[in-house]
């Protein structure tokens, strides 16, 4: 089911369609409101109500009824009374669309980390807007593959795909608003405006200390609100026994003080012995007062596992490995009969500090404070100095194209299998796309804008990761046909900003603790097993296991993938790489993340084959051997 809506605008007018879950006992997650001339449609949650209701007028006609004043009639009411700046302020997981019948546009507006998406196209006096791809694509005249973001794609250095700043999607012709952004549409005269509201490092807030104590209180009491104005109706949290996760639980917890339990989604292993140590930390939480626990079994849940029974999803979608998962937590959460999921994704990237102020010493000639620092954290790791002051020092001061490795740069990008990065261009990626769609250029684009962006070199890895965080495949394809809202109070906004100015004035320090300021945070929440521990257990076993069980139904995918006329995979170097990671021979993950790209991206052209099939609708797919060049404006045309 596609829980979303669609909007055409033409000729002065505007047709919606919405579809929302069904699920007659959970809150609405498609909301509308009109008053004359004017109409909102919002998909998703706002959050911080009362901060912005605060000085309007609620005696307006869509506020005056309570029963009425869901989400979507405050945004109406804000846009009404204060216009596109008073949007701005709207603070939430949602997508809208509005039509103003006076000033004859189209406005449609996403959150600043793309809670879900709005694609649209623009022609000859229409608009239209959609939270799916669908509709758009059956008003095309064919649906012809977009090899520009197909590059990107394969050269993005996250598991997530950052979304590209022109807004390109997979499909020539259809544009995506992106995240923290408004565009306003004037169908009659096809002008397209587009209105970016947000920006992460203005938006940086300054903690004004660096006390670890003090910042743990001000995290804390931010990270408390965010997950407060997250609860509605009844609520879950995934907990894995990790301090981020089962802090956020047991925050919720008290939230909730009483009224209901907080219901707990834990995946728990027994026969995989790494993860089976994981057991102590899990029920340590999970024996905790006003907590109801579900206890998934996670021995059978491996990756791979549901790569052939992928919801239909509009764009390739990169870590489908991971779906089981996914799919087995909220599948829980449904037979219970919650509303709210809450996760607790976003802590690592703000808050787990590395020492890269090393970077910022060598670039000032502190050579000496250098290696002087580099020693303590290689104490503190039980290393060798070079594993501090090589990644987190040396190598942010060289050119992109020396970082790639001056073998990997003469090959032109290329790295042989187990020593690929994420800056390398993968061994299955025929050479004659590679060189036309400069996969190379792409991939040292990446690296300068993940590790250059702005100084410290920290920060500008935090600010990137917030970026590739856009967008949430679970959110749309797995919660809400279960008339489920997913959602990541650490991705909050005003947490993360904090978190930005943590990253800009606190150095790192090396220490058992992994995350000294949460630890700070939640001194007096999590109990001292989890609060003490150093580090997590990882997924190793999952993957490896995984990939080792579904070898045979991936090596069907790749061969029957209807992919041999588009002119870029190499299947037999891609079957010996899948062949060769099932055996474990890969050296780091990195070396991993391009083959999970690729088998995902397999899955989605295996998907629209087929259901171009069913509708007899072939697609327009040019070889990728002729390049043509495909701007902005032709593609909203």
């Amino acid at each position: 089911m596609n829980v979303g809506f669609t909007v055409f605008a033409r000729d002065g007018e505007a047709e919606f369609r919405l579809r929302d879950h069904g699920h007659k006992d959970r809150p609405a997650l498609v909301t509308e409101a009109a008053i004359p001339g004017v109409r909102l449609v919002l998909m998703g949650r706002l959050y911080y109500r009362a901060d912005l209701r605060a000085g309007l007028n609620l005696a307006t006609p869509e506020l005056h009824d309570p029963a009425a004043a869901n989400d979507a009639a405050l945004a109406l009411a804000v846009y009404r009374q204060r216009g596109l700046e008073g949007l701005e302020r709207l603070e939430g997981d949602f997508a809208l669309t509005i039509w103003d019948a006076s000033q004859r546009r189209l406005i449609s507006m996403r959150d600043p980390l793309g809670g879900y998406p709005i694609f649209y196209t623009v022609h000859q006096g229409a608009v239209a807007a959609s939270t799916h791809m669908e509709p758009l694509l059956e008003s095309l005249p064919s649906r012809t593959l977009n090899q520009e973001y197909l590059a990107d794609y394969f050269t993005s250095a996250w598991e997530s795909v950052d979304e590209s700043a022109d807004g390109r999607t997979v499909y020539q012709g259809i544009q995506r608003v992106l995240s923290g952004t408004m565009a306003v549409f004037h169908p009659a005269s096809g002008k397209v405006e587009h209105r970016r509201y947000w920006d992460w490092l203005e938006r940086r807030v300054d903690p004004g200390t660096d006390d670890v104590a003090k910042l743990g209180e001000q995290y804390l009491d931010l990270l408390r609100a965010a997950v407060r104005t997250r609860l509605r109706g009844r609520s879950a949290s995934h907990l894995s026994g990790g301090m981020d996760s089962t802090g956020a639980a047991l925050i919720a917890r008290d939230c909730l003080n009483g009224s209901e339990p907080l219901h707990a989604l834990s995946l728990v292993y027994e026969r995989l012995p790494y993860l089976a140590l994981e057991r102590p930390y899990l029920e340590s939480a999970l024996e905790q007062p006003g907590i109801m626990p579900h206890r998934v079994n996670g021995d059978e849940i491996l990756a791979f596992d549901s790569i052939d029974t992928a919801p239909f999803h509009d764009e390739p979608c990169p870590w489908l490995h991971r779906l089981g998962v996914e799919e087995a937590l909220t599948a829980t959460a449904a037979r219970a009969g919650v509303a709210t999921v809450m996760t607790g994704l976003g802590a690592d990237e703000m808050l787990d500090l590395l020492p890269f102020h090393l970077t910022e010493l060598l670039r000032s000639g502190r050579l000496w404070a250098a290696w002087s620092e580099a020693s303590r954290w290689a104490r503190a790791a039980n290393s060798n100095i070079w594993t501090q002051l090589g990644p987190f020092g040396f190598a942010n001061l060289k050119p992109a194209w020396m970082r790639m490795g001056l073998g990997n740069w003469l090959r032109g990008g290329y790295a042989p299998w187990g020593r690929q990065t994420e800056f390398t261009v993968a061994p299955w990626m025929l050479p004659d796309f590679a060189r036309r769609m400069n996969l190379r250029g792409r991939s040292l684009d990446n690296l300068r804008h993940i590790h250059h962006t702005c100084r410290p070199v920290g920060l500008s890895m935090a600010v990137s990761s917030i970026r590739q965080a856009c967008g949430d495949f679970s959110r749309l394809h797995l919660a809400a046909p279960q008339g489920m809202m997913l959602t990541h109070p650490y991705r909050d906004p005003r947490v993360l900003s904090l978190g930005l100015g943590i990253q800009s004035r606190v150095r790192p320090q090396p220490g058992a603790q992994q995350k000294p300021i949460l630890a700070a945070a939640m001194r007096d929440i999590l109990p001292e097993c989890i609060l003490n521990r150093r580090r997590k257990g990882h997924f190793n076993e999952v993957y490896y296991v995984g990939l080792s069980r579904n070898l045979r139904s991936l090596e069907a995918l790749i061969e029957q993938a209807p992919v041999d006329d588009l002119g870029f995979l190499d299947k037999a170097t891609l079957l010996d790489c899948l062949q060769r990671a099932a055996l474990g021979n890969a050296a780091d993950a990195q070396s991993l993340l391009p083959l999970d790209r690729t088998i995902s991206l397999l899955v989605w052209f295996t998907q629209q084959h087929r259901d171009r099939q069913r509708q007899c609708q072939p697609i327009a797919a040019r070889h990728f051997g002729q390049r043509e060049r495909v701007d902005a404006a032709s593609m909203a045309a």
